[in-house]
């Protein structure tokens, strides 16, 4: 799976991502974080919403650091809410770029 791209001197993250919600204030961005399974080993995974402050984008385009934070949000709010066992670590988030999936690289 191909990570998202970044621009070439910038931080600006060089693909139109699917953006869910978008207001004068922020988009907001869905995601799937994957885990490393259950005690059965099977995959499990959780749907994200990752809400990007306008300020910190290029037009619809949000800053590396800015994604990465609303990432490191969102999969805190998933994990810490009780509803996932500590078993379920986190392996990987991924978004789609017109459809396709990337990896946001979060975990390395």
């Amino acid at each position: 799976m191909p990570p998202l791209p970044v621009s070439c001197g910038s931080d600006v993250v060089d693909v139109d991502l699917d953006v869910s919600l978008s207001t004068p204030n922020t988009m907001v961005v869905q995601a799937r974080l994957e885990t490393a399974g259950t005690a059965a080993g099977e995959p499990h995974s959780l749907e994200l919403a990752l809400v990007i402050p306008r300020s910190k984008c290029c037009g619809e385009r949000p800053r590396l650091g800015a994604l990465l934070d609303a990432t490191r949000a969102a999969v805190a709010r998933a994990t810490r809410a009780g509803t996932t066992p500590l078993a379920l670590l986190p392996r990987r988030v991924v978004t789609l770029v017109a459809g396709r999936p990337h990896l946001i690289p979060l975990f390395d």
